[in-house]
């Protein structure tokens, strides 16, 4: 039972990261909100997922967009010219700066909570590292199981 949890972990995990690689090619950016300066919309500890191909936003939309060599997710309140207005929804003034449409990176589209935890956690190259290998071992182990139940089946049929 354990062993079979254990594959199922591994599994899921493999094809979560399988989706997080793809994720770019389909236009689509994934980043932990790290405070709760957009709460309740997006939670602490959430991924949120930005369509980069959404860089027009409207009013009331929530865009990621780049502040120095940071991300920013904080909601359009307000358009100055070609410029936003933006703020997190729990602070209580606006961002001291306009957001020119360069800096966008897209609309955020949704989000999971919790899983941004995971996500800071998984970043860390040790951790990432560990889980790797433990997904390698995993598929070498079936791969190798695998082959044994084939030959014990052919060696049955041999004896019959």
């Amino acid at each position: 039972m354990a062993e079979r949890a254990g594959r199922l972990l591994c599994t899921a995990a493999a094809v979560i990261g399988g989706v997080f690689l793809l994720l770019p090619i389909w236009g689509i950016r994934a980043d932990a909100v790290l405070s709760g300066s957009m709460e309740p919309a997006l939670k602490t500890g959430s991924i949120v997922f930005t369509d980069t191909e959404k860089t027009d936003p409207e009013v009331g939309d929530i865009i990621t967009y780049r502040l120095g060599s940071s991300y920013v997710t904080h909601r359009v309140v307000e358009k100055e010219g070609s410029r936003f207005v933006t703020r997190g929804d729990s602070n209580n003034g606006r961002d001291a700066a306009l957001v020119d449409r360069s800096q966008i990176v897209g609309t955020a589209v949704f989000s999971v909570p919790i899983l941004g935890y995971a996500a800071v956690f998984l970043q860390k190259k040790t951790v990432f590292c560990l889980l790797l290998l433990m997904i390698v071992q995993e598929l070498v182990f079936l791969v190798v199981s695998k082959k044994g139940e084939r030959g014990k089946k052919s060696a049955g049929k041999i004896h019959e």
